[in-house]
């Protein structure tokens, strides 16, 4: 897996996320046309996990497309995000939720945008509820386009915004020579929001590209009193660290 202009790295990292993973694959398979590698990271998942990634290894889609790596203890999303930039080399680098469903060449698309803004280093999408209501549309002070039902004309242009959603976004490898990689004080939430911050603040743009994905926004078996406080803890973050910019 060397340098390449002709596909991208697509990063997804997994903590007890074995109920989403088959909608995961199975999506991706029939909705990506682009040429692309798939970069696996397990934070030492529980739930059988590790399992289920074994077996995609050897399907025969994905055995020439994706490598896996399991971490022997749960390290955090940043963190994983990190390691995983260096496993590949290519231009662009899109990184994933595990409870996620793609639509029909939204890799085509999002690459599409992302060539068209030479001055846009990281490149979000229209982040849809499994009812096809949005979640967010990107984001000025507050996300864009929350609860309302998604419809054609709705959010549907390319703009530049503050902040994108972290679920699936794209981001140019040239920019974290510029700006550094992810925040590792973030151990989950937080760091796309922080890393948007550090890309606009280095002159560089944030870009809302209309491309549609679902979104199950529980992608961890974790329970929802221990995500309420990490919310918090990487809120509480976020604010200590640009308040004093």
């Amino acid at each position: 897996m060397g340098k390449a202009k002709n596909h991208v790295d697509l990063v997804m990292v997994s903590f007890n996320s074995r109920s989403f993973l088959p909608g995961f694959f199975k999506s991706l398979q029939k909705n990506t046309k682009y040429p692309f590698q798939l970069f696996v990271i397990d934070n030492n998942s529980i739930d059988g996990s590790k399992a289920y990634l074994q077996t995609m290894l050897k399907k025969k889609f994905f055995n020439k497309k994706m490598k896996l790596t399991i971490n022997r203890k749960n390290i955090g999303l940043a963190k994983a995000w990190n390691k995983a930039i260096t496993f590949g080399q290519s231009e662009y680098i899109v990184f994933l939720n595990p409870d996620i469903i793609f639509t029909k060449n939204w890799l085509t698309k999002l690459i599409k945008s992302a060539d068209k803004y030479r001055k846009a280093m990281v490149v979000g999408v229209k982040v849809l509820n499994p009812d096809g209501a949005i979640y967010h549309a990107g984001a000025i002070s507050r996300p864009r386009g929350r609860g309302l039902q998604n419809r054609p004309g709705l959010y549907d242009r390319e703009k530049k915004l503050r902040l994108i959603q972290g679920s699936c976004f794209l981001v140019k490898r040239a920019v974290f020579a510029k700006i550094g990689k992810f925040d590792e004080q973030f151990f989950v939430y937080g760091e796309e929001a922080d890393f948007c911050r550090r890309v606009r603040k280095a002159g560089f743009h944030v870009l809302y590209s209309p491309v549609p994905i679902y979104h199950f926004r529980h992608g961890s078996e974790i329970s929802s009193q221990k995500r309420l406080q990490l919310r918090k803890t990487s809120a509480k973050l976020l604010k200590n660290k640009w308040s004093k910019k």
